[in-house]
Formats: structure tokens, sequence, C-alpha cells
């Protein structure tokens, strides 16, 4: 560095030819070292500041979330079950009770891996049918997405895809009390099914055969005066399969039809044609239907 260099980095102009009589003097120059020094003191203290701040903040933050994730953790999701039957699967499962329960094709149930004063499982997706062993004592609920079906001891199955227009409680022995929230709907006793509208809030008590409602858990689908769409969903799940329909034009559609999730693909779509006079055409884990459907 030359003496030019040296002004120039104290923030003076070099002296020309001629104005040596005005250069700084050593006091100057050394008042200019002084500022240049103290600034970068103060530099360093705001910088030593500012971290220290920063490390607090990040100190709060860390803490904050230790306190989010133990709540997490103290709220007993980490004590729930979640068991799922994919599509073209039945699964059975025992609950911390003894209570036996069968998910259909597609469904998901979650449950505590114990119980306390109630016995509470939650139907996420599907059909699941219940055997629950009786406890007076603690009574045995099941929430789906629209209802709440109480029981103390029975058996019944609870029908609710998220694809279906409607969920069904379906008793197969016992008696169930049905509720929409704070609402009761229905006191049901074997054979009798409550199938409720999301759509519109209604619902509507049917008798039915029961036991055949739940026969696909020896791999046999019994589907008696069933929405169309009822029919197509059992297809897709039993053949693990996406069937494209015009929903509007098959909406009034109803149906019976019975067969084994053994047989093939095409079989079973050849009794749906010669059921509701439909065409279909496979193309892989694609079907197409069409047709004219009952407008």
């Amino acid at each position: 560095m030359d003496i030019d260099d040296l002004y120039r980095s104290l923030g003076l102009e070099p002296p020309t030819d001629g104005e040596n009589k005005n250069a700084p003097n050593g006091n100057e120059i050394k008042a200019r070292i002084d500022q240049t020094l103290n600034f970068g003191k103060a530099r360093n203290i705001f910088f030593r500041k500012w971290y220290a701040v920063a490390a607090a903040a990040s100190i709060l933050i860390l803490s904050a979330t230790g306190v989010y994730l133990y709540n997490l953790n103290s709220s007993g999701s980490e004590d729930m079950i979640t068991i799922t039957a994919p599509s073209g699967e039945t699964r059975e499962v025992t609950l911390p009770d003894g209570s036996h329960v069968w998910l259909n094709a597609a469904s998901v149930l979650r449950y505590p891996a114990k119980f306390g004063e109630t016995r509470e499982v939650f139907l996420e997706e599907g059909e699941v049918f219940f055997q629950v062993k009786r406890d007076t004592t603690a009574p045995f609920t099941v929430h789906s997405a629209h209802l709440d079906t109480r029981v103390l001891g029975t058996s019944f199955r609870v029908k609710a895809y998220r694809e279906l227009t409607h969920e069904i409680v379906t008793v197969v022995s016992g008696k169930v009390a049905v509720s929409r929230g704070a609402e009761p709907l229905a006191l049901l006793e074997k054979d009798q099914e409550v199938i409720f509208e999301k759509n519109s809030g209604y619902e509507k008590e049917v008798l039915v055969e029961a036991a055949e409602t739940v026969d696909w858990k020896s791999g046999n689908v019994i589907l008696k005066s069933v929405r169309f769409e009822d029919l197509i969903l059992a297809v897709e799940n039993a053949y693990q399969v996406s069937i494209h329909f015009d929903r509007q034009k098959f909406k009034e559609c109803e149906n019976s039809i019975r067969f084994s999730t053994h047989q093939s693909l095409e079989s079973v779509m050849d009794l749906v044609s010669d059921i509701q006079g439909i065409r279909y055409e496979i193309n892989g884990k694609e079907v197409i239907v069409s047709g004219e459907g009952c407008q």
C-alpha cells in the first residue's frame, strides 16, 4: 500500500504536489485511525448483540416446539392404532376389549390401544362389520363421517365410503342406537337398516336380510336393491380397478347382484351388463362404462 492508498483508507484526499503544507499531522491521522477502529468495535458489538438475540429467539422457538410436541404426544394420539384393508382384501382384527371386527376392502379403522370408561372407535373410510363384546358399564361407539353408532354388545355393520352419497348402519343381532351428533336418528333391531343421505340429511329405515350384507367376509358379495354407485364401488374395491361412469345418468338405477371375488373381473362385468344393460371396456386397471342409464 502506498501513501495515497493510506490516505484514502482513512477517508482523506491525498495531497497533490506542493500541498504537503496542508497534509494532516500525526494527531489527525491518529484520530482518523481511532474513528475507524471504534467503528469496527461498534460493529462487532452490534453483531455480538444480534447473535445473542437470534440465539435467544431460537431457544424460544425450540422450546415452544418442544411444548407443542409434548402436548401432541400427551394427547393420546400415539396410543391410537390404525388398521387398513387395501382394495382387493378384507381383514379381521381383535380389539382391546375382545370384540372382533372385519374390514371390507378399501377400509380404514382407528381405535385406541387400550379402552377406558368408554369404547370408541373411528371408521375413517369404508365398511366394517362389528361383533362387540357385551359390557354394560362401557358403551361401544363407532364414529363415522356423519353418524355415531352406539351399542352395549351386538353385531352390526357400518358402511361409510366417501365416494357414496349415503351412509348405512345395519343390525345383524341385538340393538343399535344411531345418532347424528346429539340428534337421535334411529333405534334399530335385527335385520333393520338406516340409510342416511349425506346431502339432504334425510334418513330412511328399511328391512333387510342383514347376514347377507356382510357375507363379503367369506368372499361373497350379495347386493339387493342397491344403487348403481354401490354396485360399481363393490366391484372396484374387490378387483382393485377404477370404473368410470356417468353418475348423473345412472343415479336412479337400482340393482341386485351376487358374485364371488374368486370370479374374474370380466365375468362380473358381464353380469352387470346383463343386469343394467351397460357396455364396458377394460383397459388394464381402468374400466369405462357407458349406457342409457335410468333417467
